[in-house]
């Protein structure tokens, strides 16, 4: 387990959150690996915080399907396999079909206007081959998306999918090619959202999702990709 860069900066939350979102981050970036047991007490010191606050993350992100409770073992690391990869993309698709066409119904024009300059950014990053800026845009535009279909209960089903997808891809990359394809596909669903036409934009959402998968088995399927440069957005 790498140690964390520096204790957990409180000021403007609750212990136990900040520790979840560290521990979260830990996590979703391979710094603790799949598998890997967590030090509960090692924990606790790195971030200068008692035992309680982290077992209190620690069950959170267990709740979330990030982490496993083995009884007379300890907490570990959830592994995903391909075929639970598999079975979450095709439960994200589906939660992705009823976000879209709820976000088209219920989006702003604040919101498409935030749509559409996150858009931007990841059309920027994609030309400029930033896979850093590029994946966290597209993390955020599905944020965005699920966000503003103003479901609490969807939004909540869609980050624990995924986030145990995220224990799958993280190490996943996809070339240019690809990466266009992606873009055409978030353009369809931005586009359906401005025009309001929900079921519209609900298809394009989910066939997003469904291709992101296919992409995954294409990129499995060529062992790898020796040549990609960009990682596979989840």
């Amino acid at each position: 387990m790498k140690r964390p860069a520096k204790p957990l900066d409180t000021r403007h939350g609750h212990l136990g959150e900040a520790a979840r979102e560290r521990i979260e981050q830990l996590v979703l970036t391979g710094a603790i690996a799949a598998g890997e047991r967590i030090n509960e007490l090692k924990l606790a010191l790195q971030f200068g915080i008692s035992r309680g606050p982290v077992r209190e993350a620690l069950r959170a992100l267990e709740h979330a399907g990030l982490l496993v409770s083995i009884p007379n073992r300890g907490v570990f690391v959830k592994k995903v396999d391909l075929a639970d990869a598999l079975n979450l993309y095709d439960v994200r698709a589906g939660l992705a079909r009823v976000a879209g066409r709820l976000a088209a119904q219920r989006a702003s024009k604040a919101q498409a206007a935030m749509l559409r300059a996150t858009f931007a950014k990841m059309e920027r990053a994609c030309r400029a081959r930033d896979m850093a800026g590029f994946y966290s845009s597209n993390l955020r535009f599905h944020s965005e998306l699920i966000e503003f279909a103003g479901n609490p209960r969807l939004r909540a089903m869609s980050e624990a999918v995924r986030n145990e997808l995220q224990l799958y891809l993280r190490d996943a990359v996809v070339g240019p090619a690809q990466l266009k394809k992606s873009q055409a596909e978030h353009r369809a669903v931005l586009d359906a959202l401005v025009e309001g036409d929900a079921e519209a934009a609900g298809a394009a959402f989910e066939a997003h999702i469904l291709a992101g998968k296919q992409r995954m088995l294409e990129y499995l399927g060529s062992g790898g990709g020796a040549d990609a440069s960009l990682r596979l957005a989840p």
